[in-house]
């Protein structure tokens, strides 16, 4: 009882201390809280992006926090410069704080905004499904009322739900009726796409019109406009991944060149340009690679969530890590205090290609499993409702015709059918039998039709003509999804042709341009070069110039695994289907680079 008492007591003693913040925010800034809001819109875009919090108290929020944040670093900086720390740390300190309080003031403001867009594109990825089960809802005479409350419950309608938890939440606060609380929630809701469909279906149902006529056009609007919004992300898909190979290519032949020649001229063994050539292929271009992924990840969002394959990385990344330690120890090729050559290296590219391939390949070939399985279900979704809506116009009920129809063959879907009509012949609900035989499944668009005919069958009555308009919106939302794969696969081979050309040029460049300067300055010499070159000293040592080799295979490696991850994202928008790119890319670059370097004649 006394834990229960401190719980509560702790939880008023951090209400106020969150009000009495609120109250020093509002007291400190609250008239320039008041102009920055209107400044810069946030009273409409904090409306549009359903957040719950006045404009003018968020913006003092943020200011009294970058205040705290500035009197912290001056706090520290005094103590700094009391203790005599050096000028460098004192700059540091001060650019920190400028730099935080900066970076907070203008995310903070730009948030909202983000948020309204994030709000809008996850609505617009599932509103073609959602209009689709409008218009068969609408076929089985189901109110409005009864279509949102419905809504709040499917939990595969993930921004969908929220949405009508908005507009349900209008109804119980404020206590006024279903078509003026969703009303309010399109009138400010940042997609046009679900606030010009659900103003006109409001429309239709207050002036008397058909509203089944209006939501059977205007979902075949919606499944015309996603179609050209497809192509139009295609299209960006191409300009994206050219630009990425772009950099990756003739931006990476472009550093190599200066780095190594850098490595190669002056003294110290050329250590400024192995420090640029690991700076470079270790954090610069995995960085260009991630931020390649973020963007393919906007462009082509997925609502799959298939999580499997991740799980077996726990057991291959440490037995691809196990594995490339155990054949670069038996090899010898770790002695590197001893001097590096040539077929040492190899040895090196040989350990961690195996390891990197070794990591990806048990949870890309999972993944590969489990998205055959799942799309090989897909096919037959369609044919089998049109049979069960040629079946329930002999007069049959719902649930005899499943179990009709589960002796015909629908392929992998059969297994499924098999399971509910096992369900419903012991007598259970359509929905328990529905949900038992779909356990395991992570098919997004199977657990959205299989909710649709629930649905269909439990509210709109499972009439012929409401299942047929499920099958065939089915068919058209199943077309689109693979008209998205068809139109982006052609760039998957794009993230190839740059990782092997940059490994490849890893190797070949520093030959080539070694090769040059040793016939320049030592024709027919051997051993070390100590001359110079136009101008310029120049220190040419096997040692320096393994250095090198060691430096760019490693970052090419790990290159092609991050294009790999590419390649995935741009076939099947997943990481899951990378992880299966990445193994066989990385395999493919480690046999390039055991080529190139096995071919490499440097004349010394």
């Amino acid at each position: 009882m006394g834990k229960l008492v401190d719980k509560k007591r702790y939880r008023r003693e951090s209400v106020s201390v969150r009000d009495l913040f609120d109250t020093m925010a509002l007291l400190l800034y609250g008239s320039v809280a008041e102009r920055l809001a209107q400044s810069f819109n946030l009273y409409e875009n904090i409306r549009r992006a359903g957040l719950f919090i006045h404009p003018k108290l968020y913006v003092a929020r943020i200011l009294l926090r970058a205040t705290l944040i500035a009197v912290v670093s001056a706090v520290t900086l005094f103590l700094a410069i009391i203790l005599g720390a050096p000028l460098l740390v004192k700059v540091l300190i001060l650019l920190a704080a400028m730099m935080s309080s900066s970076i907070l003031i203008s995310w903070g403001l730009y948030y909202p905004s983000a948020k309204a867009s994030e709000r809008a594109s996850k609505v617009d990825l599932e509103f073609p499904f959602f209009a689709a089960y409008m218009t068969a809802m609408a076929y089985g005479g189901v109110a409005p009322e009864r279509l949102i409350e419905r809504l709040t419950n499917i939990r595969v309608f993930r921004a969908l739900r929220r949405e009508a938890e908005r507009i349900m939440a209008e109804v119980k606060l404020f206590g006024v009726n279903i078509l003026t609380a969703l009303e309010r929630v399109a009138a400010t809701h940042p997609s046009r796409l679900f606030r010009d469909f659900m103003l006109g279906y409001l429309t239709a149902i207050r002036t008397g019109g058909d509203v089944v006529r209006y939501l059977e056009i205007r979902t075949s609007e919606v499944f015309q406009a996603r179609m050209e919004d497809l192509r139009s992300r295609a299209e960006k898909v191409g300009f994206i991944v050219e630009a990425f190979v772009a950099v990756a290519v003739l931006g990476t032949m472009s550093f190599y060149v200066f780095f190594i020649i850098s490595g190669l001229i002056g003294a110290g063994g050329g250590f400024g340009g192995i420090t640029g050539l690991i700076i470079y292929n270790l954090l610069v271009l995995p960085l260009i690679t991630i931020l390649i992924i973020m963007i393919l990840d906007s462009l082509l969002p997925s609502a799959e969530n298939i999580r499997e394959p991740y799980a077996y990385l726990v057991v291959s990344i440490p037995l691809g890590i196990l594995l490339g330690s155990i054949f670069i120890s038996l090899s010898g090729g770790l002695a590197y205090a001893g001097g590096v050559d040539v077929p040492r290296i190899q040895r090196i590219v040989l350990s961690l290609g195996i390891g990197l391939t070794v990591a990806s390949l048990v949870p890309g070939i999972q993944y590969l499993r489990v998205v055959r399985r799942e799309r090989a279900v897909s096919r037959g979704i369609a044919s089998f409702l049109r049979d069960l809506s040629e079946v329930r116009r002999t007069g049959l009920s719902p649930e005899k015709s499943i179990i009709m129809l589960s002796e015909r063959d629908y392929g992998p879907l059969s297994q499924i059918i098999r399971r509910i009509a096992g369900a419903l012949s012991l007598g259970l609900h359509i929905e328990r039998a529905v949900r038992s035989a779909i356990r395991g499944y992570k098919n997004w668009f199977l657990r959205v039709t299989m909710r649709f005919l629930v649905d269909a069958m439990e509210v709109g009555g499972g009439s012929p003509h409401t299942i047929d308009t499920l099958a065939r919106f089915m068919v058209v939302l199943n077309e689109i999804n693979e008209q998205i794969r068809k139109r982006v696969r052609p760039y998957v081979i794009m993230p190839y042709f740059g990782a092997i050309l940059v490994a490849v040029t890893a190797i070949l460049v520093p030959g080539m341009l070694v090769n040059a300067m040793t016939a320049a300055t030592m024709p027919g010499g051997a051993g070390t070069v100590a001359s110079t070159f136009g101008g310029l000293n120049v220190n040419i040592t096997p040692q320096n110039i393994h250095q090198l080799l060691v430096v760019a295979s490693f970052g090419s490696l790990i290159n092609a695994w991050l294009s790999g991850l590419v390649a995935g994202k741009i076939q099947d928008q997943s990481l899951g289907a990378g992880l299966l790119h990445a193994a066989i890319l990385t395999a493919v670059t480690t046999i390039a680079l055991l080529l190139a370097l096995a071919g490499m004649e440097v004349t010394l």
